[in-house]
């Protein structure tokens, strides 16, 4: 049976849910905890254990951060040409030679 504190561990894990559009969060009644499931890629599903969703949140940003870490740099992303066309002449010209990318450490430097 459950109860209020449940209802309001539940009320709280919808909230974290909501803001975090990826994951699957849950309060399991039978363990009293929060849980979360990461849900991007099924090979790399994370899942993440807490007693309170301030805990739980930090734990999912700390598994998002780890997997960010993890992933290879994207390719660059044409942007957008001055009449509006997608794509830039310059970034899809044949030839071209992409820079190097950056070291992990240099990504968060301002």
């Amino acid at each position: 049976m459950s109860t209020r504190a449940d209802a309001d561990a539940a009320r709280a894990a919808q909230q974290v849910q909501a803001h975090a559009p990826t994951w699957l969060v849950m309060w399991s009644l039978r363990h009293r905890r929060f849980e979360a499931w990461q849900c991007t890629d099924p090979a790399r599903c994370r899942t993440v254990y807490a007693v309170s969703a301030a805990e739980l949140w930090d734990r999912m940003q700390l598994v998002e951060l780890e997997l960010w870490w993890t992933l290879p740099p994207r390719a660059v992303q044409p942007a957008p040409a001055a009449d509006g066309r997608l794509g830039s002449p310059e970034a899809g010209a044949p030839g071209r030679i992409p820079g190097p990318r950056p070291h992990p450490d240099e990504r968060t430097r301002p």
